[in-house]
């Protein structure tokens, strides 16, 4: 019997992109989901401290600067490959060492979520977590911490990250336009039926 085909989809994107959305479609599908963020939160529960979006953008660059950029990505290519799954979703990729690390290994492809700020604030807001901002004068600040930090490979860089995906999904439109795209890629590109 021949080996299923690994396929492991990563996501990256800006606040709002719809990056969450395409990864609770594809669980639905039968993938295996972590996240980058994941190991942050990991990192953040073991020290007894609080999970908040400054904290995990503060303990990211730490374990980055500490332990190397590509660190988050290792150490979730680890839990996937104890895993044992040939079919999984990376999401939360926000740095350039990370996707290199990821593109380095078999069956990886990338995926940038993108969308019109406004789309994406209206989104953040409609999913109502506490932590998010309320004001898009507020989102727009917080997107610009979020989007950059540390010098090149070292720290996030979503749109070096969005400039080296394998696919751009736009994604302005309906979730059901959004699953659409995700299907005619997968369909297409790597021959996952429905």
């Amino acid at each position: 019997m021949e080996k299923e085909k690994r396929l492991i989809v990563g996501l990256t994107g800006k606040l709002g992109s719809g990056k969450g959305t395409i990864a609770e479609y594809l669980a639905g599908k039968g993938f295996w989901v972590t996240s980058l963020s994941d190991r942050i939160r990991e990192e953040i529960k073991s020290r007894g401290e609080e999970v908040t979006r400054e904290k995990l953008l503060q303990v990211a660059d730490e374990l980055r600067q500490y332990f190397g950029p590509e660190v988050l990505a290792k150490r979730t290519w680890e839990k996937l490959v104890a895993a044992g799954v040939s079919k999984a979703v990376i999401d939360s990729i926000r740095g350039e060492a990370e996707v290199d690390f990821l593109k380095g290994k078999e069956g990886f492809v990338l995926l940038g979520v993108v969308a019109d700020p406004k789309v994406r604030f209206e989104r953040v807001k409609a999913r109502q977590r506490e932590s998010d901002p309320q004001t898009l004068e507020e989102f727009l600040a917080v997107e610009e911490k979020d989007i950059k930090s540390g010098q090149g490979k070292v720290g996030r860089d979503i749109e070096k990250c969005l400039e080296k995906a394998d696919f751009i999904i736009e994604n302005n439109g309906t979730i059901e336009q959004l699953q659409k795209k995700i299907e005619e890629i997968l369909l297409k590109e790597f021959y996952v039926s429905k």
